[in-house]
């Protein structure tokens, strides 16, 4: 069975608020949604979300490397190509991991639903039960968080997220608020999303200490693996790696100086699945733990990380809250907001509303 045709579609998703980080704020997500059919008329999805700050990918780019360098590669190569179609990338274009997972994640999917067995089995089998879902708060006035993180406790989230990183001198009394707003027993996650300076972070962290934080993520900025390592090997609180680690050789690198305690994991950095789950593995051998991240993506991507999290024994953590920070996506998840359960419905688990498809779509490519 082969590769007939590849759909691509460009769509906006929506957001329900506005979302802020320290590096931009976004109204609405700018997603490229892949379709690839095989000869026997079986489908897969997959779907690139870039982020031009961490990947220097932007949408209309990431738009041209699909179409033109690389779906041409695989209309008529054998469904299970997902290493050759790898090989066959890295030696076509270099980087463009978002381009390059969305194929990836498409051809997990139609692979997976060949066979007739849900994605995580094709990853490894199911490890985990069910995948916890973090609250995520975007960074606001002290007070407007902490009744943010004062109502997630409410809706029974078991840990939540604080964005940081504009004004590092609110950080401490932002992380201090939230705190005390919390529920006992619910995890503080912070993530400055490199706002923050080597020195500053050390001190921020210093003065966060009596607020008991989980983790620190990606304090300093992405090109500082350096500086990283100095903060992680500086401070007993436990460091996450993001930004900076795109791959199999970012995570060997971080390994090598030591650079961070953990490393979030997104397939739109990585390039898919095939090499995120080599990462999580590397993780394992290094004993540092994983956790799959998200770039806000739609139900598609997020489930195709929900699958790896769910299959690796590695992947502690997730943050994969796209869907329920979307106004319209393009399929139901499966849980409910502070969780996933995956069925073993074959592939993905999910079906795909096309009619909201093309109602979402700004342009649409097809290559056969």
């Amino acid at each position: 069975m082969q590769i007939k045709q590849i759909t691509v579609y460009g769509i906006r998703l929506p957001l329900k608020q506005p979302f802020k980080i320290a590096y931009d704020t976004y109204e609405d997500i700018e997603s490229i949604l892949v379709r690839i059919e095989s000869t026997s008329g079986e489908v897969g999805w997959g779907e690139a979300v870039v982020d031009q700050h961490v990947s220097g990918e932007t949408w209309q780019a990431a738009r041209q490397i699909i179409t033109r360098e690389l779906a041409p590669l695989l209309i008529g190569r054998p469904i299970d190509s997902i290493g050759a179609f790898h090989s066959m990338a890295e030696a076509r274009i270099r980087h463009n991991p978002s381009a390059k997972a969305a194929l990836d994640i498409a051809l997990h999917d139609l692979l997976a639903r060949h066979c007739k067995v849900p994605l995580y089995s094709l990853l490894g089998g199911r490890y985990h039960a069910r995948l916890e879902l973090p609250c995520v708060i975007s960074m606001l006035a002290p007070e407007e968080m902490a009744r943010q993180a004062r109502e997630a406790c409410d809706r029974g989230y078991t840990s939540v997220k604080i964005k940081l990183g504009d004004a590092p001198e609110l950080d401490v009394e932002r992380i201090a608020r939230v705190r005390e707003a919390m529920a006992p027993g619910v995890a503080l996650r912070v993530d400055a999303n490199q706002g923050w300076s080597a020195k500053q972070a050390l001190q921020i962290i210093r003065q966060a200490a009596p607020y008991q934080v989980e983790w620190f993520e990606q304090p300093v900025s992405i090109e500082n693996l350096d500086a990283l390592a100095r903060i992680t090997q500086a401070t007993e609180a436990v460091i996450m790696a993001d930004e900076p680690i795109h791959g199999v050789r970012d995570m060997l690198e971080v390994v090598r100086r030591q650079a961070a305690d953990m490393v979030n994991i997104k397939l739109m950095k990585s390039g898919g699945l095939h090499a995120a789950r080599a990462m999580a593995e590397i993780g394992l051998a290094a004993d540092i733990p994983c956790q799959i991240g998200s770039m806000v993506e739609s139900s598609v991507a997020t489930l195709a990380g929900a699958h790896l999290a769910m299959a690796h024994c590695n992947i502690v953590a997730n943050d994969m809250v796209g869907p329920a920070m979307i106004a319209r996506d393009v399929a139901d998840m499966p849980g409910n907001e502070t969780h996933i359960e995956l069925s073993d419905a074959p592939g993905l688990g999910i079906w795909i509303d096309e009619d909201r498809v093309r109602a979402l779509s700004i342009f649409e490519d097809r290559i056969d």
